[in-house]
């Protein structure tokens, strides 16, 4: 791991780290030798953060008044806090967006200090793609959610302390892996014998495996010779869930049949989850800004920029991705 030597031994800070991203990116950091800083709230699940090495930090991240820990030593710092289920556009804005601005305002005192800032952004930021394209760094951006929007409010608050902080953004697509929980609600059906289809129309994504996610922001955050890049990070195939759903079909050694559903039927079923929601501190398992996303027939990014500029491989396709995947669902008695 020779492309991650500048972070051997370092002080490194991160948000959202009980998450599923950010625990991974954690187990990495761990791995580099790192002492590794996790700011989370109060009444977050730390079950995927029981080293004794990892030193929490109980934040609100919500709260405008909260602080990061005081680290004299702190060199890296990767911003992986987010939400992507809400109950109202004001909460995507708080945490995606506002939450942002304070942490780099507050990022500004170590500045002569910190060697690197991962901003970790997403695809939604940009939008869906038209015309069954690949999109790139290059493309406008038209996010069509309130996640989207307030993903893309903050990488422009980003963008706008990079000129003073070493920020560089990361966009991944659709993230999968062990310990996700929103796509596993898929793979659950499939192991039902049931592959999901939306519409008539295909519909093609790009996904990354979350093992190639955490080595490529490792490895962007040692590099900041142009500050406020962004980078798109794929494992460079486009899939439709038809693919997906045959792939982990047959790593389930089960037959599958089309279960296809007209997207007229989407908005009564997301009214309903959102009727059940109003009963409970938690969001919608499906609501009308995720139908939204849902509708789209291309969800695709290109990462030749990352490629090329850090000479990144993807050490995992679909097939690796989804056997490692799916045998942890079961190793773990969730499948």
């Amino acid at each position: 791991m020779n492309e991650l030597s500048h972070l051997k031994g370092k002080t490194v800070l991160v948000t959202g780290a009980n998450g599923f991203i950010g625990s991974h990116l954690v187990d990495g950091l761990l791995a580099l030798d790192c002492v590794v800083h996790c700011l989370v709230r109060s009444s977050s699940n730390l079950r995927w953060l029981s080293s004794p090495k990892v030193q929490i930090h109980f934040v609100d991240l919500a709260d405008t008044n909260f602080k990061i820990p005081d680290l004299q030593n702190l060199k890296y710092i990767f911003h992986c806090a987010g939400l992507t289920k809400a109950k109202s556009r004001k909460e995507y804005f708080d945490i995606n967006s506002t939450v942002c601005s304070n942490l780099y305002e507050q990022c500004l005192k170590f500045k002569d200090n910190i060697e690197g800032i991962v901003h970790l952004s997403s695809l939604a930021a940009v939008g869906p793609g038209q015309g069954g394209g690949l999109m790139d760094e290059a493309a406008p951006l038209n996010p069509i959610t309130h996640y989207g929007k307030s993903k893309k409010a903050g990488e422009e608050v980003a963008l706008k302390y990079s000129a003073s902080l070493p920020i560089k953004i990361i966009r991944p697509p659709v993230v999968y892996g062990p310990r996700e929980e929103n796509l596993f609600n898929f793979f659950k059906l499939v192991k039902k014998g049931w592959g999901l289809q939306i519409g008539k129309a295909p519909k093609k994504l790009s996904l990354v495996y979350v093992a190639d996610l955490v080595r490529a922001m490792l490895q962007v955050c040692g590099s900041f010779e142009s500050q406020g890049k962004i980078y798109f990070v794929t494992d460079g195939n486009t899939y439709s869930w038809q693919e997906i759903a045959k792939s982990a079909a047959d790593k389930m050694n089960v037959s599958v049949k089309a279960l296809r559903l007209p997207e007229s039927i989407l908005s009564p079923i997301a009214i309903f989850f959102e009727l059940l929601a109003m009963f409970s501190s938690k969001p919608a398992l499906f609501d009308r800004q995720r139908m939204i996303d849902i509708k789209q027939s291309c969800w695709t990014a290109s990462s030749e920029n990352f490629i090329r500029e850090y000479s990144f491989s993807p050490e995992f396709d679909l097939e690796a991705g989804l056997s490692h995947t799916l045998d942890w669902y079961v190793q773990q008695k969730w499948l």
